[in-house]
Parts: structure tokens; C-alpha cells; sequence
């Protein structure tokens, strides 16, 4: 996300970069109307520098960063009013009115995520995936136990999906992934982890489909991606207590795209669903059936 790459850089870079940053931060209320060369002027460098600075962060000019930062001013300003997804309920709240902020919160994280949802983004999501032989999640973190359930509802349609937490695994299953038969799906909030960006660039070489899960903006997991899904992104990387936004966002969007992969073929995926099912449960009996008198004096 351009704006949280601008904090850094205020935090972060030195000279004409972090003059620009913050100037930009300090500012963004009247973002739309700045030009390049008020820009210039009000933290003294030159004109080309400016457009060094926006080329260094991937946009071809500074009218298209300017673009883009308005956008996501937009966005962020127009949702999340009345609870705040990094610190959703007060110190000392009754269990109840914590309860039910945490309940309003998710509505409004769905609505959220359901509002970036782009129909081509998810269509191209559905054949990726659905299409593959086999899924590789690639995660860090929390996001990977989201990926879990993901996994088990694939499994019993008799779809193979692996989760694979080791960047290093991941970069040499991308790198051989060279039959079409794979897809990879990256989970990361920032879009900006290099580790997975090794992973995501190794399966663009070798022309393996890659599925960013992501926040919205520019950032460098959308531009190697063939298909984007925003999570909700009002958080901040580490200035929130529970990562709630994340955590709905990305459940979300996973149980959407197995829902649209079952719906390929409902009727032959609820069919091999429900006798997997059964044979499971016949086979737990058969290996594992206690006597009614002994599960009694067992108990």
C-alpha cells in the first residue's frame, strides 16, 4: 500500500526521499490539488527528483503516485467510521459491548472485503486454482491457519491443496513447476515480503498461475500476480491488537473461492463430498469400535 510505504520511507530513508514522504504524509488532505512542482518547491529539490522518488516506488510518474494516494485516501476514508479494526473496543468494556463491536466490526469487514471484490479478479482466481492439480498456499504467520481450513474443505471434494510455510520449499517447488498443473497462492498483507516475492517471481518464470491474497494498492505481490484479492486493509502491520480485518478478510476470500470451485461441478463434488464422508466414519468404526459394556466401564 502506497501510503504505508510513505510512512516508512518518513521513518526510514534520508535526505530528498524522506523530505518528500513526509511532506507528502503531512499534506495528503490537499493531495489532489498539489502539483509536481509545488511539491518541488515546498521541500527544495528539483523537479526530476520528484520523479525519481515516484519512480523508486514503481509508478511512472508523479501524477500517477498522486493518483493512486488519493485513492487509497478515498478508500480509507469512506469506511471503518465508527469502529477503528486496530483497536475495535475501549479499556474496561463490559464483555457484552465488547461482544458486539467485535460483531459490528466483522459486518463491516465483509461489506469491506465484498466491496473490493472484482468480478474478473475472482474469475481468474477460480480457473487458476480450480483448474490445477494441486494448490501451494505460500504463508508467513497467522494467515497460514486460515489456509488450514481452506485445505480440509478442498480435500474431501478431492482437491489437493499444500500449505507450505518454508520460503525456501516453496522457491523450489515454483522453480519446477514447469506441467501447468500447480498454482501457487500468496497470502500476505503488505504485499511487500521479499521471501515470497522470490517464491512469486520463480512461478512467473516458469509460467505457473500465482494468486496474490493481499491489501489494496500498488504494492510489488499485485504486479507479479495474474489475479489480486484485497483483504480489508484500515490496519496497520503492527500497530493493532488482534489482526482482526486480516484474519475475516482472508477467511473470506478463501471460503468464496472454494465456494465457487464446488459450484463448478456442485452435483459430482457434493456427491464425492458425502461418500467421503461416509467412508470415513465407516472406516473410523470398523478399526475403532468398543463394545457398548466396555465403552461403559470405560466411562
Amino acid at each position: 500500500m502506497l501510503l504505508q510505504e510513505l510512512m516508512r520511507m518518513r521513518s526510514t530513508a534520508e535526505g530528498a526521499e524522506r523530505d518528500i514522504a513526509a511532506y507528502l504524509i503531512d499534506e495528503r488532505s490537499r493531495v489532489s490539488a498539489l502539483s509536481a512542482r509545488e511539491l518541488s518547491r515546498a521541500v527544495h529539490v528539483a523537479p526530476s527528483t520528484v520523479v525519481r522518488f515516484c519512480q523508486r516506488l514503481g509508478y511512472a510518474g508523479y501524477i500517477d503516485l498522486r493518483d493512486t494516494m488519493q485513492a487509497e485516501l478515498s478508500y480509507l476514508t469512506s469506511h471503518f467510521e465508527g469502529i477503528d479494526p486496530n483497536y475495535p473496543f475501549d479499556m474496561g468494556e463490559q464483555h457484552m459491548v465488547v461482544a458486539h463491536k467485535i460483531g459490528t466490526l466483522y459486518r463491516e469487514i465483509v461489506d469491506d472485503t465484498l466491496g473490493l471484490l472484482h468480478p474478473e479478479a475472482l474469475d481468474r482466481a477460480v480457473a487458476a486454482m480450480g483448474s490445477a492439480r494441486e494448490v501451494v498456499v505460500c504463508a508467513t504467520g497467522v494467515q497460514l491457519s486460515f489456509a488450514e481450513g481452506f485445505r480440509n474443505k478442498m480435500l474431501k471434494i478431492g482437491r489437493t491443496v499444500e500449505l507450505e510455510p518454508r520460503t525456501s520449499s516453496a522457491f523450489y517447488r515454483a522453480a519446477h513447476a514447469r506441467d501447468g498443473s500447480v498454482a501457487f497462492v500468496m497470502l500476505s498483507y503488505s504485499g511487500e515480503s521479499e521471501r515470497l516475492l522470490r517464491v512469486a517471481r520463480a512461478a512467473r518464470a516458469n509460467g505457473t498461475p500465482v494468486v496474490a491474497i493481499t491489501s489494496l494498492g500498488g504494492n510489488a505481490l499485485s504486479g507479479l500476480a495474474d489475479a489480486t484479492l484485497h483483504v480489508s486493509t484500515r490496519e496497520t502491520l503492527e500497530d493493532n491488537i488482534g489482526h482482526f480485518a486480516m484474519n475475516v478478510s482472508t477467511a473470506l476470500l478463501l471460503d468464496v473461492v472454494y465456494a465457487c470451485i464446488f459450484n463448478q461441478d456442485y452435483f459430482a463434488n457434493y456427491e464425492r463430498r458425502v461418500e467421503t464422508a461416509r467412508a470415513y466414519e465407516a472406516s473410523r468404526g470398523a478399526a475403532g469400535a468398543v463394545p457398548r459394556d466396555a465403552a461403559r466401564a470405560l466411562e
